[in-house]
């Protein structure tokens, strides 16, 4: 059974992109190589690149200092410069497994700048769901207004 995690997926223009969320000695995630790019159309290709990030799990990580702090790895493949011109344009959604259960929660954008989960629209699953079927769920959300 897969363990408790962290995941996200950001839908950028015509594209879905899939990081490898690490979780930090500290107990943040961070996003890492690899990063699954893959078109928005494709639904079947959107469930194996979430699908293969899941199973990737999230790998432990040394806690980067904010001198060190590595630049989102998203920004190379969405071709912008910050993650600010990123967050103007991507839709964000996060699934984690906590507690026996599943959660899918999106982003919506702050006042000030950056996202903020949108808990009022996030949704439980049960953890004894198969992977592919909250894959399935998860994208159904996040593509439903694509």
């Amino acid at each position: 059974m897969l363990e408790d995690g962290f995941w996200l997926i950001f839908v950028f223009k015509e594209q879905v992109f899939v990081p490898t969320m690490a979780r930090t000695e500290a107990g943040f995630y961070i996003g890492i190589e690899p990063v699954e790019v893959v078109d928005l159309c494709d639904h079947a290709a959107v469930e194996q690149a979430l699908i293969r990030t899941i199973s990737r799990g999230n790998p432990s990580v040394p806690t980067p200092s904010r001198a060190n702090f590595p630049k989102n790895p998203l920004l190379k493949y969405a071709k912008v410069k910050s993650d600010s011109s990123f967050d103007k344009v991507a839709k964000s959604w996060k699934l984690s497994k906590r507690d026996g259960a599943y959660f899918i929660v999106p982003y919506r954008p702050r006042k000030d700048r950056g996202q903020e989960e949108d808990t009022e629209r996030g949704e439980a699953m049960p953890a004894d769901l198969r992977l592919d079927a909250v894959a399935r769920r998860l994208i159904s959300r996040a593509l439903e207004c694509q």
